[in-house]
């Protein structure tokens, strides 16, 4: 799967529903102005769920919010595939899932389930949702209460950028096997989900990711500058710069905070992996990036006498390390370019 790629059959389906609510696509000035309106509304009323019978809502979520939606979903997709996380799954229950942006995203990626269980209030978006699916390789079905019975073995509940609005994981949580849960970058919101991580924890579940250990948060532990959120590379379509070129927004990376639990743990690879949770900051002489392995803060530092460019490694990367790069304070000083390898996505 080309996670930065929007699918042109998701384009075309996006399409037709802009046509039947009388929405001409060519005008981004229009479209652009209800997504303004609709984030607006976000950020006034965070507690309230999207005014779904609203056409300027249906627009703005149908044009702007769902795509940016996918293609972080997309991303976090990738993200698991690279560990395997989602082998083993056969049923998945997507808690607030709008317009599909969970079950158009698994498509993408080629991955299949027995069944998919979609929890939305809102019947317009179940309607909306229905026609986007339409030929999804998983079979789908909606219902608009919370509350999720019944749940049969080997299923993954997922919450997209819906335990925002929560206060607490429903219950029912309990009887799935797995959990994805995708949230804003915000600095409030990732250091909750890391805070869950612990919770979840102690109650047996396993992180599974980002995280590549199973001890203290660090950026819990160093104090309140930190938070741990992934940020993806995309291909901007036309289409949507149009849109952006209207809006005080921008949307050059796109960043997002995301977790994912199982009730096994996951395998251990016998060599030092880690995740990449900063980006580089160049200093005179040398350059380093934050990297999680375990409990303690540290960074991965490139001395300039050594290095004459620094690598690109991107936030959000696996990498392995060398057992015997040396340390210095929270610094694992690099001698070589072998010292620090990416992992294959």
């Amino acid at each position: 799967m080309d996670a930065s790629i929007f699918p042109d059959m998701l384009r075309a389906k996006q399409l037709t529903l802009l046509a039947r609510g009388g929405v001409d696509p060519a005008d981004s000035r229009a479209i652009a102005a209800a997504v303004k309106r609709l984030s607006d509304f976000y950020l006034k009323h965070p507690e309230k769920s999207t005014p779904w019978h609203e056409i300027w809502a249906q627009t703005a979520y149908l044009t702007y919010f769902m795509p940016l939606n996918w293609w972080r979903v997309a991303g976090v997709i990738r993200r698991g595939q690279q560990v395997n996380f989602f082998d083993g799954f056969e049923h998945y229950i997507d808690f607030g899932s709008g317009l599909g942006s969970v079950s158009c995203a698994f498509d993408a990626a080629a991955l299949s389930f027995k069944s998919g269980l979609c929890v939305e209030r809102g019947l317009e978006a179940v309607t909306m949702h229905r026609d986007l699916a339409e030929g999804s390789l998983t079979r789908l079905s909606w219902q608009t209460s919370g509350e999720a019975s019944g749940i049969n073995p080997n299923t993954l509940a997922i919450f997209s950028y819906s335990f925002t609005e929560l206060s607490q994981l429903p219950s029912w949580v309990a009887n799935c096997d797995g959990l994805m849960i995708i949230e804003p970058s915000t600095r409030d919101d990732a250091r909750r989900l890391q805070a869950l991580r612990s919770s979840l924890m102690e109650q047996g579940w396993y992180v599974w990711g980002p995280c590549t250990h199973a001890m203290d948060c660090p950026m819990l532990v160093s104090g309140e500058r930190d938070w741990c959120h992934d940020r993806f590379l995309w291909d901007q379509p036309n289409w949507l710069k149009a849109i952006e070129d209207h809006l005080p927004m921008k949307n050059g990376t796109l960043p997002c905070a995301w977790m994912m639990f199982k009730k096994t743990p996951p395998p251990t690879n016998g060599y030092a992996r880690a995740r990449i949770t900063g980006d580089m900051q160049e200093f005179k002489g040398y350059a380093k990036q934050l990297v999680c392995r375990s409990d303690r803060r540290e960074f991965l530092s490139w001395q300039k006498k050594i290095f004459k460019k620094y690598p690109q490694i991107n936030r959000g990367e696996l990498v392995t390390i060398q057992h015997d790069v040396p340390m210095k304070g929270q610094e694992l000083r690099l001698e070589d370019m072998s010292d620090v390898v990416v992992e294959p996505r």
